[in-house]
């Protein structure tokens, strides 16, 4: 295969990638029109764009400067859970509607982010990270039962997390030992 032909199918995927995060921009846009059960103000579509933004550097930052496989694949779950945490935290909260508890999984997600930059990125280091975000999704759980007495906690979500992140330490330990 010549690198031209590699560069074009590799334009090819960024654009389908790309576009595909500006059509999922557009479809709340679009819902707004058939339905006013959807309402977006200017700044949710700012958030969704910075979020969708962030999800898309992800992938190109790692298509371009990760090693194909595991290391590859665990940069880009990592962008995942931290969207998907994001996401779900600011639309809805990951643990009822108390402010001060789903902050922690803010505060987890941008410390890990300022870790691994520290870090520069190296596996061992997004390993040991990833493993720190797995374990704190559930002492989030433990501080949610103490703060919110009678509040019932999603242990089914906070395990959910806990293995996406546990998923991205386990790619960023096999890259290690490649």
């Amino acid at each position: 295969m010549t690198n031209a032909h590699t560069s074009k199918t590799a334009n090819g995927w960024r654009i389908a990638g790309w576009g595909s995060l500006l059509a999922l921009l557009l479809l709340p846009a679009l819902a707004m029109q058939l339905t006013p059960e959807v309402n977006w103000t200017a700044g949710d579509f700012v958030f969704a764009a910075l979020l969708l933004g962030f999800i898309g550097a992800v992938c190109e930052l790692a298509a371009r400067y990760a090693q194909a496989g595991t290391q590859r694949v665990g940069y880009i779950l990592a962008g995942v859970a931290a969207f998907l945490t994001v996401w779900s935290n600011a639309a809805v909260g990951i643990i009822g509607d108390d402010n001060s508890v789903n902050a922690l999984f803010f505060l987890m997600v941008v410390v890990g982010m300022a870790v691994a930059v520290a870090c520069r990125f190296r596996p061992r280091a997004m390993r040991w990270i990833a493993l720190c975000l797995a374990a704190g999704q559930y002492a989030a759980g433990v501080v949610a039962l103490n703060q919110m007495p009678g509040h019932a906690v999603e242990w089914g979500v906070l395990t959910f997390f806990a293995l996406l992140w546990l998923a991205v330490a386990w790619c960023h330990h096999r890259a290690e030992l490649a």
